[in-house]
């Protein structure tokens, strides 16, 4: 039986408002898989790929990496092997070009004291800006990217943070609404990017996501939130139903297939 890579064991967490915003969810995240967390504002998603990424600490119940409690485990550890992306990124710096702030993503393999940049750093964020088709912005400053491109730059980071040109088999990354100030063909070559990494390189990709078609077209599991709970986790098209939408999102839809590609057609009440 496989380890699953990530690991909820009856987590909990409040705010400290008295409103409590997860409660004893238990979930098992395996490895090589694409997810997708929906349901409605307010149901707990950020929250919970906030503790996922181990962003949040102060929780009860038990979340583990790699069978480990990430508790124990060192920042530097935990970020070799998962890189999370928030929905909302404040640049440090807007003063900085692009390729310099690319290799600030090489950290956890770097002592505190080692601000040199050598042939494989360069190589790696190189790889990166490459496979993300923003090569053009390598030598612009952070202040002259627009909104998309800042995100794919910091997308770019994460890809540099885990090193996207190995296996990555023993690797998460979670995103939190990565399709903010795209258009909709930033947003279709983002999916396609993750995606050819999850299937050629065994990364496991977790995205909140609000576009449903999206993640009936690019995800393999979804997991489904309602109040802080998981009301339903699996194969993505078993939790993204005509009935589901309908309970959960309180709206009427026919979910079509042509040549399995799978689309919901909202239906105006």
């Amino acid at each position: 039986m496989h380890l699953p890579l990530l690991s909820l064991n009856s987590v909990s967490f409040s705010y400290g408002n008295g409103r409590i915003v997860l409660s004893g969810v238990n979930l098992d995240i395996s490895k090589g898989k694409f997810y997708a967390v929906i349901g409605r504002n307010g149901s707990g998603k950020s929250t919970l790929v906030n503790l996922l990424s181990g962003v949040i600490g102060n929780y009860s119940g038990e979340i583990l990496f790699g069978g480990k409690n990430i508790k124990t485990l060192s920042s530097r550890t935990l970020a070799r092997h998962l890189s999370f992306i928030p929905q909302q990124t404040q640049f440090f710096d807007m003063n900085i070009r692009v390729f310099d702030f690319l290799c600030l993503g090489r950290y956890p393999y770097k002592s505190f004291s080692d601000f040199s940049t050598g042939k494989e750093e360069k190589e790696i964020v190189n790889f990166a800006l490459d496979m993300l088709s923003i090569v053009n912005l390598k030598d612009k400053f952070l202040y002259e990217l627009s909104g998309g491109e800042k995100q794919k730059v910091i997308l770019a980071l994460a890809f540099v943070q885990l090193d996207c040109r190995n296996n990555l088999s023993d690797k998460i990354l979670i995103v939190d609404e990565p399709l903010t100030y795209l258009d909709v063909n930033y947003q279709y070559d983002i999916f396609n990017v993750l995606t050819k990494l999850n299937k050629d390189k065994g990364l496991t990709v977790m995205t909140v996501i609000h576009d449903l078609n999206i993640a009936l077209k690019y995800t393999d599991e979804t997991i489904l939130l309602e109040n802080g709970k998981i009301v339903s986790a699996g194969s993505t098209l078993d939790i993204i139903t005509q009935d589901s939408l309908e309970k959960y999102f309180m709206i009427k839809s026919q979910i079509l297939n042509f040549e399995n590609e799978y689309h919901i057609n909202f239906i105006p009440n």
